[in-house]
């Protein structure tokens, strides 16, 4: 035991040895024998010097000082503090002044009844946290205190990745952030501190440092992304996400992105995973274009689509996602409507097509309003279910045509379209003769 603690419970010994003197003193008990005699005597007075101050000597004054602060009140009257006084690891505690000085707040005091945050005192990440000011200052937070009252938030003191973090400068600072704190109010992100992989996330530099990024704990105060919290695929995915995602948070596009269910559902997905570990994707989440194109229900439905998941896995595809001219496309309507359509997703399980997304031709010809107004015609999207219209994409002068004014604006010609339809024509894309010709 330190000398700190030693002293405080010698303290607390001389406490209670004070108030039983005083409570035997204070009651009626028996008089000598020798002065139960019916005889009245003289008092005898004493006749010594006269003393002065500087003759008292008042000793050792930690108890009486001790009797007069709100502590000595906390130790004789609040029942929860004398619950705590059996646990060892609250005793040990005692010898932090940051414990001690914490001890003046009630919600702390009030949190000492549950053995799980007292069990998280033996800590010493913990107990130094109460030395920090935001910490100390999330006591009180309405939000912070109500938390202390939820099991899933107490246990999860109990988790070492959860009171780690609270050694982090990061996280702690994320406490004097409302949203943050206002979030511990919330269900759904209590109850995400229950689940392994959130909290071990919080044993994660990247994640703990995301808390000092403004834009990830305002997201905090969206009920869609807490809600997103309850969601299991979601949680594990905030395990192992960069910078770039963390910093689309700030986009109401992608927090509203959050509230939709095939958009979560993704998250279960391997592809849309392990696309989320792939700088040219999570770049994309920095595009306001993309972000934007989250926030349509096309777009956001096809994510749940195996064709459009299992073309996250290429890189080709996903390199695209690095193109300014891909990304503003997704955040036009004919595009995004062409999303909803079975033959251009399935054309993105070709690999053909999707290598062609890679090519610069393609990509800018999807900045060209005659393009993607053609994706919004039936024949133009059945073609990409055509091998032989997808094999065409892999040729390079086909592809170079798609750079070309003449043929981009051909795209917007109901009878070019509609030709588009046709086998023959279709076939012929096959021939070099004719793919020359278009250039």
């Amino acid at each position: 035991m330190s000398m700190n603690n030693q002293k405080t419970w010698i303290v607390v010994a001389g406490l209670a040895i004070v108030i039983g003197g005083v409570a035997f003193l204070g009651g009626d008990f028996p008089t000598g024998s020798d002065q139960t005699s019916g005889t009245i005597v003289p008092a005898e007075r004493y006749r010594g010097e006269q003393i002065s101050s500087d003759d008292v000597q008042l000793g050792d004054q930690s108890t009486a000082q001790l009797m007069q602060t709100d502590v000595y009140q906390l130790i004789i009257t609040d029942e929860a503090f004398a619950n705590a006084l059996s646990n060892d690891a609250f005793r040990n505690a005692m010898a932090s002044d940051a414990f001690r000085n914490a001890l003046s707040n009630e919600a702390f005091r009030n949190a000492l009844s549950n053995e799980a945050f007292r069990n998280a005192l033996s800590n010493e990440a913990f107990r130094n946290a109460l030395a920090n000011d935001a910490f100390s200052n999330a006591l009180s937070n309405e939000a912070f205190r109500n938390a202390l009252s939820n099991d899933a938030f107490r246990n999860a003191l109990s988790n070492d990745a959860f009171r780690n973090a609270l050694s982090n400068e990061a996280f702690r600072n994320a406490l004097s952030n409302d949203a943050f704190r206002n979030a511990l109010s919330n269900d759904a992100f209590r109850n995400a501190l229950s689940n392994d992989a959130f909290r071990n996330a919080l044993s994660n530099d990247a994640f703990r440092n995301a808390l000092s990024n403004d834009a990830f704990r305002n997201a905090f105060a969206n009920e869609a992304f807490r809600n997103a919290l309850s969601n299991d695929e979601f949680r594990n995915a905030l395990a192992n996400q960069g910078e770039a995602f963390q910093n689309a948070m700030e986009s109401e596009a992608m927090q509203n992105a959050l509230s939709n269910e095939a958009f979560r559902n993704a998250l279960s997905n391997d592809a849309f995973r392990n696309a989320l570990s792939n700088d040219a994707f999570r770049n994309a989440l920095s595009n306001e274009a993309f972000r934007n194109a989250l926030a349509n229900d096309a777009f956001r439905n096809m994510l749940s689509n195996d064709a459009f998941q299992n073309a996250l896995q290429n890189d080709a595809f996903r390199n695209a996602l690095s193109n300014d001219a891909f990304r503003n496309a997704l955040s036009n309507e004919a595009f995004q409507n062409a999303l909803s359509n079975e033959a251009f997703r399935n054309a993105l399980s070709n690999e053909t097509f999707r290598n062609a997304l890679s090519n610069d031709a393609f990509r800018n010809a999807l900045s060209n309003e005659a393009f993607r107004n053609a994706l919004s015609n039936e024949a133009f999207r059945n073609a990409l279910s055509n091998d032989a219209f997808r094999n065409a994409l892999s040729n390079d002068a086909f592809r170079n045509a798609l750079a070309s004014d003449a043929f981009r604006n051909a795209m917007a010609n109901d009878a070019f379209r509609n030709a588009l339809s046709n086998d023959a024509f279709r076939n012929a894309l096959q021939s070099d003769a004719l793919r020359n010709a278009i250039r």
